[in-house]
């Protein structure tokens, strides 16, 4: 991750939504592009799907998506709150949907492995800023690891990558590690994606797996320290079980 604020490009052109919450804060949605981080043509021309009766870059149907579930969820009002609840979750699941039709119809198409992992990439980022954006409509779950509510609160999402690219104010679940002085983090997306000719996991970082998921490092790497773990243990009762069994030994 990078500890690095993310700074727009000069002239940028960029859209702004400020979504309610279920509490007095509000949601501030900064939307932009940078062209830096899209695929080559090749890549990027193998994951066109047919979106609003034409062919179209996944991460353009992504945005128009994305854009329409921000612009509904800032004109919802927050009282009475189940209304508000109920009328978000709607529109939020309702986009989300739509967003993993065109995925799956992306995935479809004749693709080469780096188009396939851009066209998960976006899925993916897509889904999970959604996810996001939303537990903080709610005031975040009671799973949540937090002191205080924030007044404020500020995403960054950049098209290109499918959805954020800078969450200021992220709090980790119960299960990731983390302090409770500043259980807060900020996380970035890292313009270098990870390689889709490296398939030796030994040459995979648990910094470029948790640059995908926006995660902590040390999450990923204890997460795959309790996986080993609990394959070691199926393997011993597995060898176990076959010493016993000679029909297993067989």
């Amino acid at each position: 991750m990078s500890d690095e604020p993310f700074d727009p490009p000069a002239g940028a052109a960029a859209s702004e939504y400020h979504v309610p919450t279920a509490g007095n804060a509000e949601m501030r949605i900064r939307c932009y592009f940078t062209e830096l981080l899209l695929q080559s043509r090749e890549i990027e021309d193998q994951t066109r799907v047919l979106y609003l009766g034409r062919p179209v870059l996944l991460w353009e149907a992504i945005r128009s998506i994305a854009e329409s579930c921000f612009s509904l969820w800032s004109q919802t009002e927050r009282k009475p709150r189940d209304g508000f609840i109920r009328e978000t979750l709607a529109v939020k699941e309702r986009c989300a949907n739509e967003g993993q039709e065109l995925v799956l119809t992306a995935l479809k198409n004749p693709l080469q492995s780096k188009a396939i992992a851009r066209v998960l990439l976006l899925g993916h980022n897509f889904l999970r800023t959604l996810d996001i954006c939303y537990e903080a409509m709610l005031s975040y779950p009671s799973q949540k690891s937090l002191t205080r509510k924030p007044s404020e609160i500020d995403v960054v999402v950049d098209w290109a990558i499918g959805g954020i690219r800078d969450w200021a104010v992220h709090y980790p679940y119960a299960f990731e590690p983390g302090t409770k002085e500043n259980p807060a983090q900020r996380l970035a997306h890292v313009s270098r994606h990870y390689s889709t000719d490296r398939t030796v996991r030994s040459q995979i970082s648990h910094k470029q797996i948790a640059n995908i998921f926006m995660l902590r490092e040390t999450t990923v790497a204890d997460l795959e320290r309790r996986a080993l773990a609990k394959l070691r243990e199926g393997f011993k009762s597995s060898d176990a079980g076959a010493a016993l069994d000679p029909d297993r030994r067989k």
